[in-house]
């Protein structure tokens, strides 16, 4: 078919991200919070332990606060376990590795389990 009797079908016209949608929403604002704090120190689009210590007491208080969760050493082991390359940095990859930690623990504390033992299964 030559390029004048293609048809010219067009594509619906794409939304911008988020939409109205809880989900996108949500995962917009981790985005958000992830570049607040991953400009304060050291290379752009990544977090040292300070800013994530900083993005996590300062974004999450209360839920750190359960099983003394806001304990450096807690927060130092969380940053050291999910540094996969071990560059003492993490990237928006590793850091939502963290956050499906914090997911896991959320959704136990809402479900009133008990959210200091890690899950069996």
């Amino acid at each position: 078919m030559s390029a004048s009797t293609q048809s010219t079908a067009t594509l619906p016209e794409t939304q911008q991200f988020p939409g109205n949608c809880t989900l996108e929403m949500a995962l917009k604002t981790i985005v958000d919070v992830y570049h607040r704090y991953s400009i304060r120190e050291g290379q752009l689009d990544l977090l040292n332990f300070n800013d994530f210590r900083t993005l996590l007491t300062e974004q999450a208080p209360t839920f750190l606060q359960a099983c003394d969760r806001n304990k450096r050493e807690y927060l130092r082991k969380l940053f050291e376990e999910t540094d996969l390359n071990k560059d003492s940095e993490l990237t928006f990859e590793e850091f939502t590795v963290i956050l499906a930690k914090l997911t896991d623990d959320a959704h136990r504390i809402i479900h009133q389990d008990d959210r200091c033992i890690p899950d069996k299964d």
